[in-house]
This record gives structure tokens, sequence and C-alpha cells, in this order.
């Protein structure tokens, strides 16, 4: 009898795997910011005082030179109207005779009495006065910031995952026979 043997060997597959690799390093982005602050001055400068005493001063009796002479020239003028009346009066006094009356005498005895001062209420003028405002001025200096930036970075370091195959055995089938086709017993 024959007899019909198989053997089989089956694939074997050895497979190694290295797993993936992602490393992420990361610098943070910075921001410098520097300020300058802005700044306002301001400066007032004095306003003029400017006080004119000349009509005030003038109104009591001092004044300037040119008022001082135009007021001399016509005091001079009133005093000689004033003396031409006096001499046309006392002409006129002595011319009168039909009155009577001893004119000579009684014009010596009138002027050995000087007439009364007179009293005058006088109004005093104001003293002009004047100021002169100066607007304050204004410089603006403008303020400033200065930006600079530094990115961040970031850093991958990647490497993809492996796989091996390898075969460790292949598959095979083995036939073979045992026995003998003759028999012997016949």
């Amino acid at each position: 009898m024959i007899r019909l043997n198989i053997s089989q060997q089956y694939a074997k597959i050895e497979m190694t795997t290295e797993r993936p690799f992602l490393g992420i390093k990361t610098t943070p982005p910075k921001l410098n910011i520097e300020t300058q602050a802005a700044k306002l001055e301001i400066r007032q400068p004095r306003g003029e005082l400017e006080i004119d005493n000349t009509p005030f001063r003038a109104s009591y009796g001092l004044k300037d030179h040119g008022e001082f002479l135009r007021d001399c020239a016509e005091l001079g003028r009133q005093t000689a109207l004033d003396t031409v009346a006096r001499i046309a009066q006392e002409g006129d006094r002595m011319a009168a005779i039909e009155t009577g009356e001893d004119a000579i005498v009684n014009m010596a005895a009138e002027s050995n009495y000087p007439p009364a001062p007179e009293i005058t209420w006088a109004h005093l003028e104001k003293p002009i006065i004047r100021y002169t405002a100066h607007p304050p001025r204004f410089t603006p200096v403008e303020g400033h910031i200065t930006t600079h930036l530094e990115w961040g970075t970031v850093d991958f370091d990647y490497r993809p995952g492996r796989v091996n195959i390898r075969m460790a055995q292949y598959p095979s089938i083995k036939m073979w026979t045992t026995g003998s086709a003759v028999d012997m017993t016949a």
C-alpha cells in the first residue's frame, strides 16, 4: 500500500516596528515696547503795564515842559488882556469927573489890599493805564513709541515610523510516499 505523506510548513513573517516621533520645541515671541511720554511746555510771557501819569499830574499843576510853556503863554496873554482891561477901566474912572470921586486916591488905596485868594475845586484826571497781555506759548513734544518684535520659533523634529517586514520562514509543502506499490502477498 502506498501512503501519501504531506508535510506543510507555514510561512512566517517577522515584523519589527519603530514608532514615529514628533518633537516640537517652541520659543515664545517677545514684544519689547519703549515709550517716551508726550510733553507740553507752556511759557507765559509777562504782560506789559504802562502807566502814564501826565494827565493826572497836569491836573494839579505838575506839567511837562511843553504843556508848562503853553500854559505860561496862555497866562501871559490873559494877563496882558486883563491889564489892558484894568488900565482902560482906571482911565474911565479918572475921566468920570462928574461923579466927584477922587479916583487916584481910591485906586491907590485899593491897590494896597490884594484880592482874596481863590479856591478852585478841580477835577483830577485819571492816569492812563494800559496793560498788554501776551498769550501763553504752547510747545507740544510728541510722545514716541518704539516696538521691537522678536518672532517666536517652532522647531519640528519628525522621524517617521518604520515597519520592517522580513520573511522568517517561507511556506513549503513536501509530499512523499511510503510503502510499495507491489503486493507481496500474492
